[in-house]
């Protein structure tokens, strides 16, 4: 007859146990950086024009002070509700998102590269800032 060992414990050789003190337990850290995630449509015909900058765009805004993270790019499912580009840039503060949407290079990304794309289009962006819970091992 086989007996069960659910919910019994086992104890520990002594070699196992030298074993589980060397190995280094990594220690978990919180934190919760600020993500700002923009959705964009852009006219269809704008698209080639818009992912030839994205590179360029990101590196921008990447170089702004309290930036952590920074991603683009153009939309490949059909549930987007008409939404053709994401960016999500993440930062370190609420006060350096703040920062962030009166910085001249922001203003320029945003009034001469972006907003000359989309007009006629209705619905042409959704904004959202959130504080994000990130929980991560190092």
């Amino acid at each position: 007859s086989t007996q069960s060992t659910w919910g019994k414990r086992r104890r520990c050789s002594e070699s196992e146990t030298k074993k589980k003190k060397k190995k280094k337990k990594k220690k978990d850290f919180f934190w919760m950086p600020i993500v700002h995630l923009v959705l964009f449509k852009f006219r269809h015909e704008c698209f080639e024009r818009i992912n030839s900058q994205t590179g360029a765009v990101v590196a921008r805004i990447r170089r702004l002070p309290g930036v952590l993270t920074v991603s683009m790019g153009e939309n490949y499912t059909t549930r987007s509700l008409g939404y053709t580009h994401a960016l999500t840039v993440t930062f370190v503060s609420k006060e350096a998102e703040a920062a962030y949407q009166v910085h001249a290079e922001h203003v320029d990304i945003r009034d001469n590269i972006f907003r000359p794309l989309q007009q006629d289009v209705p619905d042409r962006v959704l904004a959202m800032d959130y504080e994000a819970e990130i929980l991560s091992n190092e």
